[in-house]
């Protein structure tokens, strides 16, 4: 007798976070969200769900805004855009 050991597929996601060039800080969100979308060629991506441009020198001053000090507020930043 013969059983069928197939695994079950799940659906899967992919969280890809990128360090953008220093061009498109000359760039709008809505620029550099049309250019992603329209540029980029990822493996297996049956679709692009959402793009999120985030401004590093705001999430520098809300790291500040929750107590955390200048200091330790630029090495996350500098670790977090390596």
């Amino acid at each position: 007798m013969q059983y069928d050991v197939s695994v079950p597929t799940m659906p899967k996601k992919a969280h890809i976070t990128v360090n953008l060039l220093p061009e498109a800080s000359k760039s709008t969100t809505t620029q550099i969200k049309g250019r992603i979308r329209n540029n980029a060629k990822i493996p297996l991506c049956k679709e692009i769900e959402a793009i999120t441009i985030e401004d590093i020198d705001a999430s520098y001053e809300n790291l500040k805004k929750h107590g955390i000090s200048s200091n330790v507020a630029r090495n996350l930043m500098d670790l977090y855009t390596e």
